[in-house]
């Protein structure tokens, strides 16, 4: 597996803090971790960066993680593009329909150990389809 790249895109600093400490135990070559405050940074970061990965909340001031994945999703350039939703949202149709949308979703608050495996899942699924377009 190349090194990825990760943006983290939280309102919250601590968060953004302790998903960073996470991705750090995980056993995969990091090239680099981004950080954005809320959704407009965060679209703004990834139409101008190459990232492998997205972690982003969800309910965030000037513009949402829900907001910010649709832009993603809308765009082909970012189909690439892998979503990992880590929120303390409650609403299941909500939380569904986001699952058709990203690549799975983590519920605050959560244990380092929990996002690690889902993040190395997300991770692994990536590696499967660019080997299988090799």
């Amino acid at each position: 597996m190349e090194p990825v790249n990760i943006l983290i895109v939280d309102d919250c600093p601590v968060v953004r803090l302790i998903i960073r400490k996470t991705l750090q135990l995980c056993p995969v070559e990091i090239e680099n971790i981004t950080e954005a405050a809320n959704g407009d940074e965060g679209w703004e970061m990834v139409k101008s960066h190459d990232f492998d990965l997205v972690i982003a909340d969800l309910n965030m001031p000037v513009m949402s993680g829900t907001e910010m994945i649709a832009k993603i999703r809308i765009d082909p350039t970012f189909n690439d593009v892998s979503i990992l939703t880590v929120s303390a949202e409650s609403n299941n149709s909500r939380i569904g329909l986001l699952s058709r949308l990203t690549e799975g979703f983590v519920h605050k608050p959560f244990s380092p150990e929990y996002l690690r495996d889902k993040i190395l899942k997300v991770l692994e699924k990536q590696t499967i389809i660019s080997d299988d377009t090799k």
